[in-house]
């Protein structure tokens, strides 16, 4: 994991818990939303929290005109708090880093599927029921199709990643094939 995901969770970390506290996680992660509507559009923007020559007022001050009626006050703690500290520019991705630090405290995830051909509903049950058990979670799945893969499924769930596709296998058997002693 990158550093600055490690970074970025934290503060969606501490953001989540002051919002559970306060009762008011639906309104923050409302509120995120906007905000990272705002930064998705704005290219400019990002470049403005990314730009080291700009001071963390300046900073601040955008900021805050976007936030503007942001009636969150842990979110605007939170934003400013990061600016501070030279972290605006991950402002934009606050909203998804708190999503996922909503769902785990939830007991929930979502589980990104790659597949070589779209899942049908039995395979798309059997798949949810697997990853259930093993993360002993609520999961959703959030598919796509790669036909590279040839067949199988790549699941990625939070930090982990489960290969499965035949793409991976016949690489990890054209790996031994070329690592194998020779008969002399």
């Amino acid at each position: 994991m990158a550093s600055s995901t490690l970074i970025l969770r934290r503060y969606a970390v501490a953001l989540h818990a002051l919002a559970q506290e306060a009762g008011i996680v639906e309104a923050v992660e409302a509120e995120l939303a906007d905000l990272d509507a705002v930064f998705s559009q704005s290219a400019d923007l990002r470049d403005q929290m990314a730009n080291p020559r700009l001071s963390a007022t300046t900073k601040k001050a955008v900021l805050l005109q976007l936030l503007g009626a942001a009636n969150t006050d842990v979110l605007r703690r939170t934003v400013l708090l990061m600016a501070d500290k030279g972290r605006a520019a991950l402002v934009g991705e606050l909203h998804a880093a708190f999503q996922t630090v909503s769902m785990e405290a939830s007991g929930r995830a979502v589980a990104d599927v790659v597949s070589a051909a779209p899942l049908d509903d039995a395979a798309r049950g059997q798949l949810i029921a697997r990853l259930s058990d093993l993360t002993k979670r609520d999961i959703s799945l959030s598919e796509s199709v790669d036909p590279d893969l040839l067949g199988g499924l790549r699941v990625t769930i939070g930090s982990k990643m489960i290969d499965g596709s035949l793409k991976r296998r016949l690489e990890t058997i054209q790996d031994s094939l070329l690592n194998a002693p020779l008969a002399g």
